[in-house]
């Protein structure tokens, strides 16, 4: 039987192209409201336009994009009530991953947990917005990573790329607001004591705390409509 790699390779640059545009997209370096033209992107990157086409349709389909057929496609505007509605799934879906979990839970998981809490802390004076996303990001990564359950883990990871958007977006000033040191160390104090009704809660805390933080932002809906 015949075999030709070419398939492979073109995944492997559309995959490249959405790392690279969704990366810029969620850091910021492409603002909210920024028009998108597949022929400077393609140029840009050093690519033909098909994977950087298919990237924008992937990137449509998260709500990182927006387009309009024939007329404009754009980086989506800030949606604060959008992203208020998603912080409630991703605690729910955080919680049932400890839940299914938490006989996974060892020295070695909390020793983890400290580790990066502890490089939190030291950065958060630092105003480095972006790092300390990272860090906390690892931080409920190494959670729900004990259910062992990839689909749930897809799902959440999804999700958090449209709220760690938002959360470089306003908190960029105000990165201890951004930063769960102390969450996370209620997180970690319950489950070295293998207490799972507590760290659930802490965890639901946490999750509060950011979209609480939220809330208090002032914010008015646009008419995309008026962008073009």
């Amino acid at each position: 039987m015949d075999f030709t790699p070419s398939p492979i390779k073109r995944k492997f640059i559309k995959d490249e192209a959405y790392d690279l545009i969704s990366t810029k997209i969620i850091s910021g370096e492409l603002k909210p409201k920024t028009r998108i033209r597949i022929n400077e992107m393609s140029e840009a990157l050093g690519i033909s336009r098909t994977p950087v086409r298919e990237a924008i349709l992937r990137l449509e389909d998260e709500g990182l994009i927006l387009s309009k057929a024939n007329r404009w496609t754009m980086v989506a505007p800030i949606n604060v009530e959008e992203t208020l509605n998603i912080y409630p799934i991703i605690s729910s879906l955080e919680q049932l991953a400890l839940k299914l979990g938490f006989s996974n839970i060892d020295d070695e998981v909390i020793e983890n947990l400290e580790y990066i809490n502890g490089k939190i802390k030291k950065i958060q004076s630092k105003k480095n917005h972006i790092k300390i996303l990272e860090l906390d990001q690892a931080f409920h990564k190494e959670i729900i990573g004990l259910c062992d359950n990839g689909e749930i883990e897809s799902i959440l990871d999804g999700l958090k790329r449209k709220v760690s958007r938002v959360d470089i977006y306003f908190f960029e000033n105000d990165c201890h607001k951004m930063s769960s040191f102390d969450e996370h160390g209620e997180i970690i104090k319950y489950l070295k004591e293998r207490n799972l009704d507590k760290a659930l809660f802490a965890i639901e805390k946490n999750w509060a705390t950011t979209m609480s933080s939220l809330e208090e932002i002032d914010f008015q809906s646009e008419d995309i409509e008026d962008f073009f």
